[in-house]
């Protein structure tokens, strides 16, 4: 059980702010690889009101919201809340990094976010909680609930660099079967199920070549990110000046990597999270109606078109689920 008081960190852009697009105009032309600069990448999904009911809803344990923007905030949010923290980029990310339009440099700065607490939930915001949660499902005691499930890349999109780049700084600095023969149960477990043989053939390599990502939320350690920072930091200070995603970025799932590394870490459940591309509409509303996943990730990766459409059959199972306001709502 996690003794310690959990927050949560969402962050949110809304690609409809004219002060934001003025300012990231000046910036487009700068060289950048073909998925970091899509309107898909900075679209606001209508639905997101319900990612507070459904916080409320399954997860009233948690201490404090931290909503990560830009500077605006949907008209309809409460920013008075006592348990919601509004907070720009300008108020922790160092000003020699912004303006920035890539989330890697966003979330690898978190922890200067001086009031954020140690234990914290990392989301995106196409990320719900979709059934009740508890600590336990994220802590324990003072580690974090993670996958240590090694996977090799099939490489089908240009993400898988940033998540190749996180395996490299891995590496540097620690052995997998050092890491086995110590923590031989937190790697073979029923947690895993078919997994497992994951990583029985990873015993039969000499380095870490990947890990299997689920794409919902993942809980993270303030202290972790500061360690990392302080190994790496003219790597990540390198990364923190691309405005937009780069091939050479790493991202926040570095340190989720380093937490199974080091022995921070309990056994997560395979099943925990569920990821759905936008495309998959009628499993996406049978989720969110039945509550069939505690998690899920809902991936904006459509043209406009097919976007509003889908938005507004997932709204509808939204406004089913929680048809009542949360109290983050005006």
């Amino acid at each position: 059980m996690s003794s310690s008081k959990i927050d949560v960190v969402v962050t949110y852009v809304d690609f409809n702010d004219p002060i934001w697009q003025k300012e990231k105009s000046k910036y487009d032309g700068s060289f950048i690889y073909g998925e970091s600069n899509t309107e898909q990448r900075f679209r606001a999904i209508p639905f997101f009101h319900h990612w507070f009911r459904a916080l409320e809803e399954n997860a009233p344990w948690i201490n404090k919201v931290f909503f990560i923007t830009y500077g605006h905030v949907p008209e309809w949010l409460n920013i008075h809340h006592p348990k919601l923290r509004v907070v720009t980029h300008k108020e922790f990310i160092p000003e020699s990094y912004l303006p920035t339009y890539n989330s890697n440099v966003i979330e690898l700065n978190l922890h200067r976010i001086e009031d954020l607490g140690e234990q914290f939930i990392l989301f995106n915001d196409d990320m719900f909680f979709n059934s009740p949660l508890s600590p336990e499902d994220f802590f324990v005691e003072s580690k974090v609930k993670d996958l240590a499930i090694y996977a090799p890349f099939v490489p089908r999109e240009e993400f898988q660099h940033i998540e190749l780049n996180n395996v490299i700084v891995i590496n540097k600095y620690f052995e997998p079967k050092k890491t086995f023969k110590q923590n031989f149960f937190k790697f073979f477990t029923p947690a895993y199920g078919k997994y497992n043989m994951n990583n029985f053939f990873a015993l039969f390599y000499k380095g870490i070549f990947g890990y299997k990502n689920i794409h919902v939320t993942l809980p993270h350690l303030k202290s972790t990110f500061k360690e990392v920072w302080e190994k790496e930091e003219e790597l990540l200070d390198r990364v923190c000046y691309n405005r937009f995603r780069s091939l050479n970025d790493v991202n926040h799932y570095l340190m989720s990597n380093w937490n199974i590394e080091s022995n921070r870490f309990v056994p997560q459940k395979v099943k925990i999270g569920k990821y759905f591309s936008f495309v998959e509409v009628e499993e996406i509303v049978q989720s969110v109606t039945t509550g069939q996943h505690k998690i899920i990730c809902i991936n904006d990766d459509v043209n406009d078109a097919d976007f509003y459409q889908i938005s507004e059959k997932i709204l509808v199972a939204f406004e089913q689920r929680y048809p009542s306001k949360s109290s983050f709502e005006v």
